[in-house]
């Protein structure tokens, strides 16, 4: 049996400290099994070297051996620079979904009875991520505009997720409105939860939801 190929996207800073303590408590006597790895350097400086040619070769050894592992990366702020990694590599991979779950730390009380882990999971693409924008007119009369999209496939992708990852945790399905992203996203998406809540409802498997959203047409 071949082993597993984990592709290391390298950081910046306190980013890359970090991967490499990742990748120290990866080894074959800790996790049982013995990993080969690819490594690019995702630092600002290989990818203002590289024009992001770095990234792009990063994103297709993931999709190639869908492991990864990435370190914190700068994101620097001028316009026309190389930008973040994060946006490109969700697109080339076709991430649509980001999960993070927090586990309950040792000693320390949990508040309102919360013993089990917490997942928080949104959408990786559209919106935010990839809004344009632009500016028109000089002086005063100087305008800025930003232009973003929000897409039904991303709305299910996300309520989908989150009930198969209530599945697996036992846990419950909470939504809410968040309107410092998209009010309009937030209506596609509650109907989508709606639908999985009604779909998934008759299995003895089924997650309890609790979906706390704005009403929507």
């Amino acid at each position: 049996m071949n082993s597993p190929t984990l592709v290391v996207m390298e950081g910046d800073e306190t980013g890359q400290e970090l991967l490499e303590q990742a990748l120290r408590v990866m080894a074959p006597d800790v996790i049982g099994i013995t990993l080969a790895t690819e490594r690019y350097d995702l630092s600002l400086a290989a990818r203002r070297a590289s024009r992001n040619g770095v990234v792009h070769d990063a994103a297709q050894a993931l999709v190639r051996t869908g492991y990864g592992l990435k370190a914190a990366t700068v994101t620097p702020e001028e316009t026309g620079d190389v930008g973040s990694p994060n946006a490109t590599l969700r697109k080339e991979i076709d991430g649509r979904v980001i999960i993070r779950t927090g586990r309950r730390i040792p000693g320390v009380r949990p508040i309102g009875g919360v013993h089990a882990p917490i997942s928080v999971v949104r959408m990786a693409v559209d919106d935010a991520y990839d809004a344009r924008e632009w500016r028109e007119g000089e002086g005063m009369d100087e305008v800025a505009w930003r232009e973003e999209h929000i897409s039904r496939r991303i709305c299910r992708a996300v309520a989908e997720f989150s009930f198969q990852q209530a599945v697996r945790m036992n846990a419950t399905v909470m939504g809410g409105p968040k309107w410092t992203v998209s009010p309009v996203y937030e209506a596609c998406s509650k109907r989508k939860w709606m639908r999985h809540r009604v779909a998934t409802r008759a299995s003895p498997t089924s997650p309890r939801s609790s979906t706390r959203c704005t009403p929507c047409s």
